[in-house]
């Protein structure tokens, strides 16, 4: 398992891109996920598929991830009959989304540190056109075999281009992750959990290209996600080998955090 992650990270580092998405705080660990999703983003249409890889250099301890998605369809469409007939379809954008690739490290049982960068996207996505380096330490509670709980701080900065500079974030997030029916040694059973992040803008952007006077943008804005998650996971090839559903909601008037709906199919595999 080991060596086919180490083949194939490298390649997802530089092909797969993506939306950025809600995992569950848990230990460093090796596995790979799959998914088809239908998202409706302010009256916007889409179906994505989204890859998501993590390869542990040490297990528990310190691992790589990357998220990726190519978005094969973004459209939107109206009707109104308010006096006179009206139909309008619009084809948005398709292609490569954004790219989140970073390090997770866990140096003792209880607290660890997130470190990511995110890359602009093709033409996949109209937002988050920005490089951002997220900052997240994060503290993991197991408080029994089969539940675990864990938070975390986020910092997000950004990098000036074309004379726009967005600012600085910071957020909150939790997770909740229970197990039923759950056998520790095959690695079976069924898997729940719940994520939640909150997000807000702790200064305001500034559009470099005006004088200093005008700059300020007055976009102190905030949003949250949720994400709930059921995944079955069977003993299949020698691998554990998940299949799940999955609904995440959010809100708000940040970037990314429009008010939308999102709900995927998966696949994972440990």
């Amino acid at each position: 398992m080991s060596k086919v992650f180490g083949c194939i990270l490298p390649f997802l580092c530089v092909a797969a891109l993506a939306t950025e998405n809600l995992h569950p705080i848990l230990p460093p660990t090796t596995g790979i996920a799959v998914q088809g999703a239908f998202e409706l983003d302010e009256d916007v249409y889409s179906l994505d598929m989204d890859v998501a890889a993590e390869y542990a250099i040490i297990p528990r301890y310190l691992s790589l991830y990357v998220d990726g998605a190519f978005r094969f369809l973004g459209v939107s469409y109206e009707y109104s009959t308010e006096g006179y007939l009206h139909n309008y379809c619009n084809l948005h954008v398709n292609g490569f989304n954004e790219t989140y690739a970073g390090i997770r490290v866990l140096p003792v049982s209880f607290l660890g540190l997130n470190a990511g960068w995110r890359s602009p996207p093709g033409e996949g996505s109209q937002k988050n056109r920005f490089h951002r380096l997220n900052i997240e330490p994060f503290s993991y509670l197991q408080f029994s075999r089969t539940l675990s709980l864990g938070t975390a701080f986020r910092y997000n900065a950004f990098l000036e281009d074309k004379n726009y500079k967005p600012g600085d974030e910071i957020g909150f997030k939790a997770s909740l992750v229970w197990k039923l029916g759950w056998n520790d040694t095959l690695h079976t059973g069924w898997q729940l959990s719940e994520v939640f992040l909150y997000q807000a803008r702790i200064e305001e952007s500034e559009n470099r290209n005006l004088a200093r006077a005008y700059r300020k943008m007055d976009d102190k804005y905030h949003g949250y996600k949720m994400k709930f998650d059921v995944t079955r996971f069977f003993r299949m090839f020698g691998r554990s080998v998940g299949f799940g559903i999955n609904y995440e909601i959010h809100d708000g008037t940040i970037f990314g955090f429009e008010a939308g709906h999102r709900i995927a199919i998966e696949t994972k595999l440990y």
